[in-house]
């Protein structure tokens, strides 16, 4: 969205003053409208511009906290790559979820009831995906 209305903003602010250029000063009579009319087609290019970079805020994303069971863990591979997911099954849920794990944390047990941080992509639809952050005490 922000990489469109950036688009859409310089390209406004180029073609707008140069069609008004072309098409619309050569019929104004007026030598003052003539010569300020190209420098107010500028505006809208502007507005655009200011209207992305006042939406384009960046959102502070603060991580949640959750207990569940540890069910199972599994390895992924990519083309260069591999990761780690575990899959949890949250209390007084009905389903799994299932969240990046890093190679630098503490494995749990199949079974046990663990507390930990994460990072919710269901909260923050930004997210590529949820991640645990870090083990908590109960």
């Amino acid at each position: 969205m922000f990489g469109m209305m950036v688009f859409m903003g310089l390209l406004t602010l180029v073609i707008v003053p140069f069609m008004t250029v072309i098409f619309i000063v050569p019929k104004l009579k007026d030598k003052n409208h003539r010569d300020t009319y190209p420098y107010y087609a500028v505006l809208p290019g502007c507005l655009i511009l200011a209207l992305a970079a006042y939406l384009k805020e960046e959102k502070v994303i603060l991580p949640s906290q959750a207990c569940g069971v540890v069910q199972f863990y599994k390895t992924y591979s990519t083309k260069n790559d591999h990761f780690e997911r575990i899959t949890i099954l949250f209390d007084g849920r009905k389903y799994n979820r299932h969240l990046r794990f890093d190679d630098n944390m503490s494995r749990k047990d199949k079974g046990v009831y663990v507390c930990f941080e994460y990072l919710d992509k269901f909260a923050y639809p930004d997210l590529a995906e949820s991640k645990i952050l870090k083990w908590v005490d109960r």
